[in-house]
């Protein structure tokens, strides 16, 4: 019997049944290998120039095993470490990326195999960039073991940090016990300030997916409160507003809001998936610094999700902001791999090497 054949797809509507067959069971379990969030990354946050592709591989009877969603960028395009044209479909909203592989299949093997197979395919890139990998995904090395080739080095760099923390069946007060005193102090304090100054915390998705009208004005709260914010402006405005739609749809979205009145004053972009909840962005109106709405809402929001969802992990996703440690305990470094021919970027891996014997410590 012959063995596993990779082709490349333009787009998700070009790809078989199968594989968004595929996409749909991933996503029951990971929002960053979800159609809902490789639509909305499509349609609303490709840098300039930057065309989507989709390498898959199927097995002798046609059925697909793996997809490895790619971007590539034009000549004028904006390129990444290492002046890669082609990488992973990612970018800095990105928390997690991976080869989204069948459920019924060896995951090692098969990640091997489409790591083989995307080496053959993309031979001729001087540079592939990987990024957002968890260092401790099982199927990531196996992947990158089927990558290596004669010729060819992965360089391997520190990208960013994933708190998260698992509540196994813990109540909320049970978990707010095990936080810092001044942190449950100031939950107490300012909530109760806040409360008494008429504010008020409410949460939009819990019904697994809200009216459109109710939604819309959730997200134009949260447009208003982030442009009164610390936070630069979007790059990429329609993202956000894209993803949350999509993600309404699906019954996965959750917006925490504090409002004074009429006015929104904190917001938080949580998702819901399987028993994970994880906060996307966050934001409050820096008029009511000294009144700490952030940290206000994030309690209630945690409680709710605790209340409502079941939840039994917090995710803090992408970065290793100071406060994060805060809320969580446990940080999963990501990584980033610039796969790349040692005869056409000689400088490259030789700077990376010699930035490796620099160290004195392993990349977090």
């Amino acid at each position: 019997m012959s063995g596993p054949t990779l082709t490349s797809h333009e787009s998700l509507d070009a790809l078989p049944p199968s594989a968004r067959d595929l996409f749909e069971r991933a996503g029951a379990e990971n929002l960053f290998s979800s159609l809902p969030w490789f639509e909305s990354f499509v349609a609303a946050a490709l840098p300039q120039g930057a065309r989507p592709f989709f390498l898959v591989l199927a097995g002798a009877d046609g059925r697909v095993q793996a997809i490895l969603p790619c971007q590539r960028v034009s000549q004028d395009g904006e390129r990444g470490p290492g002046d890669a044209a082609v990488s992973s479909l990612t970018s800095f909203y990105s928390c997690d990326f991976r080869p989204v592989i069948a459920g019924d299949v060896d995951p090692k093997a098969t990640a091997f195999a489409l790591g083989r197979a995307g080496a053959r395919h993309l031979a001729s890139e001087p540079v592939v960039r990987f990024d957002s990998l968890d260092s401790t995904l099982p199927i990531l090395e196996p992947f990158l073991a089927g990558l290596s080739c004669p010729g060819r080095a992965i360089l391997r760099y520190g990208h960013f940090g994933r708190w998260w923390e698992a509540l196994n069946g813990s109540t909320f007060e049970e978990y707010l016990s095990r936080r810092d005193g001044a942190l449950r102090e100031t939950i107490r304090r300012k909530g109760a300030r806040l409360e008494r100054a008429g504010a008020v915390m409410s949460m939009v998705g819990l019904d697994g997916g809200d009216l459109p009208t109710e939604v819309a004005q959730a997200i134009a709260d949260y447009e208003t409160v982030y442009a009164a914010s610390w936070k630069e402006a979007e790059p990429f405005p329609a993202f956000q507003p894209t993803l949350m739609q999509a993600l309404n749809a699906a019954g996965w979205l959750r917006l925490a809001l504090l409002k004074m009145g009429d006015r929104p004053i904190a917001v938080q972009f949580w998702v819901v998936i399987g028993r994970t909840a994880t906060v996307l962005k966050l934001a409050h109106d820096r008029e009511f610094d000294a009144q700490s709405p952030g940290t206000v809402l994030t309690a209630f929001a945690i409680r709710t999700l605790m209340a409502t969802d079941g939840i039994d992990r917090l995710d803090f996703g992408r970065g290793d902001d100071p406060y994060k440690c805060a809320w969580t305990t446990n940080r999963t470094a990501h990584i980033g791999v610039l796969w790349t021919s040692i005869a056409r970027r000689p400088l490259l891996v030789a700077r990376h090497l010699a930035g490796a014997l620099r160290r004195t410590r392993p990349e977090a």
